[in-house]
């Protein structure tokens, strides 16, 4: 009875704030400034209230005149391309703009978010003309420096970008320490009709523990994968390509494997879409050699399977969220009762005004574990899960309500005494 008790009062907490402290959106004055409600992920929002001054910014869609939603995608040469979509509420419903930009690779935060905020500012200057504030607006043009008569610009890398990188972390008390490191690598070109990519990795991770008893023991884990991808672009919807790939994991008993799977995509929406939706279709079949650091379960050390893959994935920005599910499933065409089917989820939902819910699931029914070993795990390997175990599913998930309510204004920065914010636990 407690546990009843305890659950109708968390349900009375929550739904007390929606009916009693729910605000309605002011009417529309329309000598206001603009009223934005800004959904972009990646902007420095403080920046933009501190420089983009003649319009409010509004934290709830419901109150806004103006919803913009900017959504961002690498490009080939390595650094962003911005979709900036004006999305006209209110006063201003049916009014829509779309803004494109891009920035290079080479651009700092600062520089990114000072030309955001260019776009921003152009894109509102639209809509705010029309109110009394476009009185004040003015607009600017800086002609460019005089550029004098050159040969064309020769690519020598022939639109082929380079990244490499490299991390490694160290901590310890009394009786533990541990470290990790890793490198990676990456090669990609990128042109309207191909992609190229090809990328590799490395990461060792190994941790000491000194016992009561005195004794101490060590466990660790090493791993590397690269994989190669080619991509021919078939048209609006579609394309095909192919994927070869080797990877080694001390974890998973893979001494080494390697793969070659050739595949074909298609995507129901057009893939100029797909900064707002998506939902593709992909599937991959071709033949996967494993070699064994010890003896399987199966009695094997090596191995030559035929395999495929099949994968369905929506994903969708829009003013009402984001959403993004996929599922997938893996299997060995010659023992057919060796598969794995995976789902995957997450959301992040307005629900109404001030109330948001956001979810995230994955579930996998795993039917081939072909690398496991033979020999029984240790105590030391279980619990320092330096092995991988037998299983027949996975699962993780996570779910959260989020509500606002109180002002619907969010254009004043106060940065004092944001460090206290901070919180140490020993």
């Amino acid at each position: 009875m407690r546990r009843r008790h305890l659950v109708w009062l968390a349900w009375v907490f929550m739904l007390v704030p929606l009916r009693t402290f729910a605000q309605t959106a002011p009417a529309v004055d329309p000598a206001a400034p603009v009223r934005v409600f800004l959904d972009c992920y990646e902007c420095d929002s403080e920046f933009l209230r501190q420089h983009v001054t003649f319009v409010d910014y509004v934290r709830d869609r419901a109150a806004a005149d103006l919803h913009v939603l900017v959504t961002t995608q690498s490009t080939g040469g390595g650094g962003s391309s911005w979709t900036v979509r004006f999305i006209g509420l209110g006063r201003f419903q049916g009014v829509d703009r779309v803004h494109t930009f891009s920035t290079p690779q080479a651009a700092t935060g600062d520089d990114r978010r000072r030309e955001f905020a260019r776009v921003f500012r152009l894109g509102l200057s639209g809509y705010a003309a029309e109110t009394p504030a476009g009185r004040d607006l003015e607009v600017t043009w800086k002609p460019p420096a005089a550029v004098p008569a050159t040969a064309p610009l020769q690519d020598r890398w022939n639109r082929w970008v380079f990244r490499l990188s490299g991390n490694g972390s160290l901590n310890g008390e009394k009786a533990n320490k541990s470290y990790r490191y890793s490198l990676g690598g990456s090669a990609n070109r990128v042109t309207e009709e191909w992609k190229w990519s090809a990328n590799g990795n490395f990461s060792k991770n190994e941790s000491q523990f000194t016992l009561s008893d005195g004794r101490r023991v060590t466990s660790g884990s090493n791993s590397w994968s690269g994989t190669g991808l080619v991509v021919k672009s078939l048209g609006p919807h579609l394309s095909t390509g192919a994927r070869v790939s080797s990877s080694h994991s001390t974890f998973s008993n893979v001494d080494r494997s390697i793969s070659l799977l050739p595949g074909v995509e298609y995507d129901l929406f057009p893939y100029a879409d797909f900064q707002r939706r998506s939902l593709t279709v992909w599937y991959e079949i071709g033949p996967t050699i494993y070699n064994y650091k010890e003896l399987t379960v199966f009695d094997k050390i090596k191995e030559t399977t035929l395999k495929h893959n099949v994968d369905v994935t929506l994903a969708m920005r829009q003013p009402w969220g984001s959403l993004y599910s996929s599922a997938r499933f893996s299997q060995r065409l010659r023992q057919r009762d060796r598969y794995t089917a995976s789902v995957f989820g997450s959301t992040d939902v307005r629900v109404f005004k001030g109330l948001s819910f956001n979810l995230y699931v994955s579930y996998s029914k795993i039917k081939d574990q072909s690398s496991l070993q033979r020999a029984e795990a240790s105590t030391e390997e279980v619990l320092l899960r330096i092995r991988q175990l037998a299983t027949n599913y996975r699962y993780s998930y996570s779910f959260g309500l989020s509500y606002n309510f109180g002002s619907i204004f969010t254009s004043i920065v106060n940065p004092r005494f944001n460090g206290s914010n901070t919180f140490f636990f020993f």
